[in-house]
């Protein structure tokens, strides 16, 4: 008995946990190819634990390290409840070209980064 729960957990550690895509867009890059950025978790119950003003926070920081932009202008900022709960951002940058970026925060304020991958 002992050694089929031994197997079980190992099985069960082996089986990737599913993840949830949260949000995806599409853009085209400075090098003229066409992109995809997805934001997904693997994350399915996450306690809110960062109000809206923290997660402008986390977002605004976040966004300058990752996309190494100067803030910008938060264009929306909303609360989603599905698939899982997070906070979707849009923020604009102009400089000298209006640009949009998005940053995925769930509600304990983890980042949530994309995955790119350049579409053929």
């Amino acid at each position: 008995m002992r050694h089929l729960a031994t197997i079980l957990v190992i099985l069960l550690l082996a089986v990737p946990a599913m993840s949830v895509e949260l949000f995806r867009y599409r853009y085209n890059g400075a090098d003229g190819g066409q992109y995809e950025a997805v934001f997904e978790t693997d994350e399915q119950s996450v306690g809110k634990t960062v109000d809206k003003q923290k997660a402008v926070e986390i977002a605004m920081a976040w966004m300058q390290a990752f996309y190494g932009e100067q803030v910008g202008t938060i264009e929306s900022q909303e609360l989603k409840t599905k698939p899982v709960p997070h906070w979707l951002f849009r923020l604009t940058v102009d400089d000298p070209v209006e640009r949009t970026y998005f940053v995925v925060l769930l509600p304990d304020g983890t980042v949530v980064e994309p995955r790119v991958v350049r579409r053929l």
